[in-house]
C-alpha cells in the first residue's frame, strides 16, 4: 500500500514537472523577437487565450508599435486598466461575450456604466477619446480574480484616482510608459479589436 502511494506521489510530482516545464519552453518570453531578433518580454496575440503557437515573441518597441495600429484601429470603446505586477496576461475582453460566459461577474456592468459617463474628449491632448484609463493600485496575481468577479467599483475605483478618458496615441503611451517603468513582462498581451466596447485588463486564466 505504502508503495502504491509512493509511486502515485512520484507520478504526481512528475506530471506537474513536465507540465511547468512544457509550458516554459511554450513561452515567448526569452525567445527572439518576431521582428527583430532582441530578447522578447512579451506575447503579442491577435485575442485573449491564444494558442500557444500563435502568440509572437515581441520586445518593447514592436509591441507598442504593434499596439498602436490597433488602438487606432478599435471603433468600440474600452476601460484600460493599467498594466500592474503580477498577473501572466494583459488582454482585451468584450463585454457582452464575458457577460454571457460569467453571468455572476459584475466587472461587465461596471465596465458598461463607465463607459457610458466617459468624457468624448482625450484628457491628455484634447483628441477624440475612446478609452478609459484606470489604475491598477491594489491589483497582484493572487487577487486579479476578485476584481473581475466584483467589478471595478468595489475594487480598483476604491483604490486608485477617477479614470480618465483617452485617445488611442495617448492611451498606448500610459500603457508603454507602464511597462517600461515598472520593468513588466506578459506571456500574453493583446489590444481591442472591432468595434466592440469592453476592457484590458491584467489577468490569469
Amino acid at each position: 500500500m505504502k508503495i502504491s502511494l509512493i509511486v502515485l506521489g512520484c507520478a504526481v510530482v512528475g506530471f506537474i514537472i513536465l507540465l511547468v516545464a512544457t509550458r516554459k519552453a511554450k513561452s515567448p518570453v526569452g525567445k527572439a523577437c518576431s521582428v527583430c531578433g532582441v530578447t522578447s518580454s512579451y506575447g503579442y496575440s491577435q485575442h485573449a487565450e491564444e494558442d500557444a503557437d500563435k502568440i509572437r515573441p515581441m520586445c518593447l518597441v514592436h509591441l507598442m508599435s504593434q499596439l498602436e495600429g490597433d488602438y487606432e484601429g478599435f471603433r468600440g470603446r474600452a476601460v484600460v486598466v493599467e498594466p500592474a505586477d503580477g498577473p501572466p496576461c494583459y488582454v482585451f475582453q468584450p463585454v457582452q461575450e464575458w457577460r454571457q460566459a460569467f453571468k455572476d461577474s459584475k466587472i461587465s456592468d461596471d465596465v458598461s456604466s463607465l463607459i457610458a459617463k466617459m468624457d468624448g474628449k482625450c484628457h491628455d491632448c484634447g483628441q477624440t477619446a475612446n478609452f478609459l484609463w484606470l489604475g491598477s493600485k491594489g491589483l497582484s496575481g493572487e487577487n486579479f480574480e476578485e476584481t473581475l468577479d466584483k467589478g471595478l467599483s468595489a475594487t480598483l475605483l476604491r483604490q486608485n484616482p477617477a479614470p480618465v478618458s483617452l485617445c488611442p496615441k495617448c492611451c498606448v503611451k500610459r500603457v508603454a510608459s507602464a511597462l517600461e517603468g515598472k520593468r513588466l513582462s506578459y506571456l500574453e498581451v493583446c489590444a481591442p479589436k472591432g468595434n466592440a466596447d469592453g476592457f484590458v485588463i491584467p489577468m490569469g486564466y
